[in-house]
């Protein structure tokens, strides 16, 4: 007898529920022992991408094994779905998943050519879901109120709501929401032009959005946050709780953006040129500075090295890749009239990604480097993209120059460990 069935029920159950259903099914036939053990599988995964695949038969695989399922608890329902599949198919999955006690749907919808699907009301009243996942979905035709009484996790990507009310309804009846991804379609795509998250338990944010939009976050339990892009204005309550956020944004008000962020304590930073910079905030618990140079102006740096006190740790680096010669920024900067006390008696970690060797460039390196009297490693490394080795010849020769200029550089700091690479 082959040891693996040996193996007691539960461990065969987990082994089996990281397999697509379909080759779950498969096992069935290996001996008696497997014969009936699929239907105790409490997590269901269904993939239909295949276009050559007959789609009937697909619809009548999940029918079948999601009826005969015998799971106590149906942990998890994933339904990855690359074909234009009936909202009646769909809606009765869901319906079965959430009668047998569902706590976790992945809806993976990738048919981009049709309508949203739209899914059951009784998805909306399960009190049994921890986990919410929903891509190209439709919600104008939900009824509310709903009610997600232990949801922890929820992801939104291209979702369509009614309007603006439809997310702060949805939103409000999550009470324990703790993790909330939103990827957002244009305003006049998904209907919402201001879009707000006002949810005191949450704890993880990560919010893309579309053009035109707007977001208002009230989320005074928030320890990360992330925004890719939050529209032509985000506004912002103060973060009492923030530990790390990522901001990446092409909004005005972003003097607005940074005094939400006044507690944070890891933070990257990609702003428009000549961003707004607020008046009285310090960032007392910073340490750690991502400070991408794709698009920015150096006032800003110097702002944030001026204002962060504890920050010990400091990374530039063209995050994007896209800078070039005739348009950087960078050639705006000018050395400060006096030296921010965060160089001379703090940084510690210096490391610069993308170093192209710029004049620019070598001037704020001599700044940091001459004032940093604590400083104990400076880390270098060269730009290496097919942009840049197009536009600026980049050679060994040149980064062996680039090394040399670096290496002569004056540092305030004799404990100063220099790495290239």
């Amino acid at each position: 007898m082959d040891s693996i069935s040996l193996l007691p029920d539960d461990f065969l159950l987990h082994i089996l529920s990281l397999l697509p259903t379909k080759d779950v099914l498969n096992t069935s036939v290996l001996s008696k022992r497997w014969r009936y053990l699929w239907k105790l599988v409490p997590k269901l995964q269904y993939i239909d991408i295949d276009e050559n695949a007959d789609h009937g038969i697909f619809v009548r695989f999940v029918d079948r094994s999601l009826l005969l399922s015998m799971a106590p608890v149906l942990e998890s329902l994933h339904l990855k779905l690359g074909r234009q599949c009936s909202d009646v198919d769909i809606g009765f999955w869901v319906r079965v998943a959430v009668e047998q006690g569902l706590r976790e749907l992945n809806f993976d919808y990738e048919h981009y050519q049709i309508v949203p699907c739209r899914l059951p009301q009784s998805l909306f009243t399960c009190g049994t879901l921890v986990v919410l996942k929903l891509k190209n979905v439709s919600l104008k035709d939900v009824q509310f109120p709903v009610c997600f009484k232990l949801l922890k996790t929820l992801h939104l990507e291209s979702v369509i709501f009614l309007d603006d009310e439809s997310p702060k309804k949805l939103l409000s009846s999550c009470p324990i929401l703790e993790v909330l991804d939103l990827t957002r379609e244009d305003d006049d795509v998904d209907n919402v032009t201001s879009f707000s998250v006002m949810v005191p338990s949450l704890q993880r944010l990560i919010y893309n959005g579309g053009f035109g939009a707007e977001l208002v976050m009230n989320t005074p339990s928030l320890k990360y946050f992330k925004t890719l892009d939050c529209g032509y204005e985000c506004m912002i309550e103060y973060l009492p709780e923030i530990v790390e956020a990522h901001v990446e944004v092409t909004c005005s008000n972003t003097d607005d953006i940074l005094k939400s962020l006044a507690s944070v304590k890891r933070l990257l930073l990609c702003l428009p040129s000549e961003p707004e910079l607020p008046t009285g905030s310090i960032f007392h618990q910073l340490e750690h500075l991502d400070f991408c140079t794709c698009d920015t102006e150096w006032d800003l740096l110097m702002f944030m090295l001026k204002h962060s006190p504890k920050l010990r740790s400091l990374m530039l680096n063209d995050i994007h890749g896209y800078t070039i010669v005739s348009q950087s920024p960078m050639f705006h900067w000018e050395e400060p009239n006096s030296v921010p006390e965060t160089l001379m008696f703090v940084l510690e970690t210096l490391e610069w990604r993308n170093y192209r060797g710029w004049k620019i460039e070598k001037e704020l390196a001599t700044f940091i480097l001459k004032h940093s009297r604590r400083l104990k490693i400076a880390t270098f490394s060269p730009a290496d993209c097919p942009q840049v080795r197009m536009e600026l010849r980049t050679t060994v020769g040149m980064k062996y120059r680039i090394l040399t200029e670096l290496a002569r550089l004056p540092r305030g700091s004799a404990e100063c460990e220099f790495v290239f690479g």
